[in-house]
């Protein structure tokens, strides 16, 4: 079967386009006919190229397809938008070519292909884009106003805690000072818990105020200088035990050397530890803190028994408005938060073990020293320049 270069031409998959310099069409296959709803002789020699297009496929026509003609004589992967007989719009994506036929003349072979389902597809996507665009920017403003009641109410929490230190001291002294000569037992006994009480309000406030300076960007200021930090830890539990008279609380150290600490976080990382252990575990077995020194590593640790931490609650256990089971009362969920922002000033890192068989051990460790960093940019030329020569040799 022979085929000829004429039936090729006509039943072309795609469409084919033959015109002169000025886009006057030339030849016109069936392909390109059927598209738009013409008959080839209702075209060729009558119509030029661009009257095929839709206006804004004529614009493009005239300030890019024309000059890309005349500087590459060709054109490749182009999207236009061709008007059917019936007036709707075909999208073609089109490729040219300049042609130089034997007698001299200039021609434009050109190719199309319909790209409706690429068109759609490209509608789409801008369409998604559209969307993506409009939620991220109600997400971004939703963010916004959220980091702004955020803040608010951390700004409150600081006003409303920094306030409440003053009547809760004076309630304490008031305390004390109305059975300052009194020996009637109950009395006694009353006012001891009522200070109790104001010592745990008074706690409650600095780790609401803590909390309030740490999310509001600012850090801890961390007091570092070398301690004895057995005897802080010792000092920190007599007190702990005149606070929770019906607890016993043992302190075990081990391991000496001088410790570069803030012993005022210490204690308050002590005091913690020791309420958290105190509202979670079985008190009738007591609480142990223990004191280490371990080469470069100081740790602090307290333990109790009872019930085991559970593992969901494991990974989220030092953020702050963490709580375990609600039926223990008490705290806000911050004490432990404080806890790990007092190891990472003192460039540590907390610590947690929990089981039905060896109970719960939190604490803290962390080097005995700061680190400390060489800044060569500071040291004189000539000292440099020696320290390059010993290397040298």
């Amino acid at each position: 079967m022979v085929v000829t270069d004429e039936v090729m031409f006509a039943g072309a998959a795609c469409g084919l386009v033959l015109t002169d310099a000025r886009g006057m069409i030339l030849r016109i296959n069936g392909t390109f006919c059927d598209w738009l709803g013409y008959e080839a002789g209702a075209l060729e020699g009558t119509k030029r190229f661009q009257e095929l297009l839709t206006v804004g496929a004529r614009i493009f026509h005239q300030t890019h397809w024309l000059p890309l003609m005349q500087l590459q004589h060709s054109v490749a992967e182009i999207k236009l938008d061709f008007q059917h007989r019936e007036g709707r719009k075909v999208p073609m994506l089109v490729n040219a070519r300049t042609l130089v036929l034997a007698d001299g003349q200039i021609c434009h072979s050109i190719s199309a292909s319909v790209a409706t389902d690429r068109d759609r597809y490209e509608r789409e996507l801008v369409k998604a884009r559209a969307s993506a665009e409009e939620l991220l920017l109600e997400r971004t403003q939703l963010q916004a106003e959220a980091d702004q009641r955020s803040l608010f109410a951390e700004q409150l929490i600081g006003i409303v805690s920094h306030d409440l230190r003053n009547p809760l001291t004076a309630i304490r002294m008031g305390t004390e000072m109305l059975v300052l000569d009194d020996v009637d037992p109950k009395r006694l006994r009353l006012s001891e818990r009522i200070n109790q009480s104001v010592d745990r309000a008074l706690l409650l406030v600095e780790d609401l105020l803590d909390f309030t300076l740490t999310k509001t960007g600012r850090e801890m200021a961390m007091n570092r200088h070398d301690v004895d930090f057995h005897h802080v830890i010792a000092t920190g539990v007599d007190e702990l035990r005149l606070a929770f008279r019906g607890i016993a609380i043992e302190h075990r150290s081990e391991g000496e050397a001088a410790v570069s600490a803030d012993a005022e976080r210490l204690v308050r990382v002590l005091g913690n530890l020791v309420a958290n252990a105190a509202r979670y575990g079985d008190n009738r077995a007591g609480i142990t803190v223990r004191s280490v020194i371990d080469g470069e590593t100081a740790r602090l640790t307290v333990e109790n028994s009872g019930e085991p931490i559970p593992e969901s609650l494991m990974p989220s256990l030092f953020q702050a408005m963490t709580r375990g089971s609600t039926h223990h009362g008490g705290g806000v969920g911050l004490g432990l938060y404080i806890v790990s922002v007092i190891a990472s000033g003192h460039g540590g890192t907390t610590l947690v073990a929990s089981d039905s068989v060896s109970g719960t051990r939190v604490g803290i460790e962390f080097p005995i020293q700061p680190a400390t960093a060489v800044d060569t940019s500071k040291q004189p030329d000539d000292e440099i320049q020696c320290a390059s020569s010993k290397e040298s040799q």
